[in-house]
């Protein structure tokens, strides 16, 4: 007698195909060896039927069953040009073909995202990492020198940038010599974190006159002395 053996491709747990049925007619008794297909490379066999191999009696069917492979996602966090991680590293497995987006993590507030990765939303296949890169942020110190109760210059500002956490240290101007420092400003030393003003303020210095009433050729008073 005549036997056939027919070969379906399904998805896992459906009838859709993967590949067109493939059916041999043979005798019986004859010997029959199957294969898997050459289907979309984004499956994978999930095993190998118990009827893959075996001889031709009556009317067999046998199925191979795929499923999507799965991949994973891994996004990291570091500080630009390191591996020195701002949070924990997020990885998820997903099946290929599976829309993802990522997302920067809240870091510590002295940094900034220096860019959005090329790769931060896309398709699962294979393994992906996506790195996010942040930066230490940039603040400024602007050192003012004013007449006290004013905002008249003694000095040019000086205006310096750094990155936040830097320590800074600002020192009073070299001004017009009549005039004094008032006192060191409570910020005069501090750390950048943020945009920082440093007001130092001076006053015309005070002058002593002193009037003599003498005897002449003595330091004997006629009077009291006048300051």
């Amino acid at each position: 007698k005549k036997g056939t053996v027919t070969v379906r491709h399904y998805v896992e747990g459906t009838t859709t195909k993967l590949a067109n049925d493939v059916t041999i007619v043979q005798d019986y008794t004859t010997a029959y060896t199957t294969s898997p297909a050459n289907v979309n490379p984004d499956y994978e066999l999930v095993s190998t039927p118990s009827n893959a191999s075996g001889t031709v009696y009556g009317n067999i069917v046998v199925t191979y069953y795929y499923r999507l492979k799965k991949g994973t996602l891994t996004v990291h966090h570091y500080k630009e040009g390191t591996t020195t991680k701002l949070a924990d590293d997020v990885i998820k497995k997903q099946n290929y073909t599976t829309q993802y987006t990522t997302s920067p993590a809240t870091v510590d507030p002295n940094y900034e995202l220096v860019s959005t990765p090329s790769n931060a939303s896309g398709t699962f296949r294979g393994n992906i990492v996506v790195t996010y890169y942040y930066r230490l942020k940039k603040g400024t110190i602007t050192v003012h020198h004013y007449i006290e109760g004013t905002t008249t210059k003694l000095s040019n500002d000086i205006v310096t940038t750094q990155d936040y956490t830097t320590p800074y240290t600002t020192s009073p101007a070299i001004v017009d010599s009549n005039y004094e420092l008032v006192g060191t400003p409570n910020n005069a030393t501090g750390t950048i974190s943020g945009n920082t003003t440093v007001i130092y303020y001076y006053r015309l210095k005070t002058a002593t006159i002193t009037v003599h009433h003498y005897i002449e050729g003595t330091t004997t008073k006629l009077a009291e002395d006048v300051v």
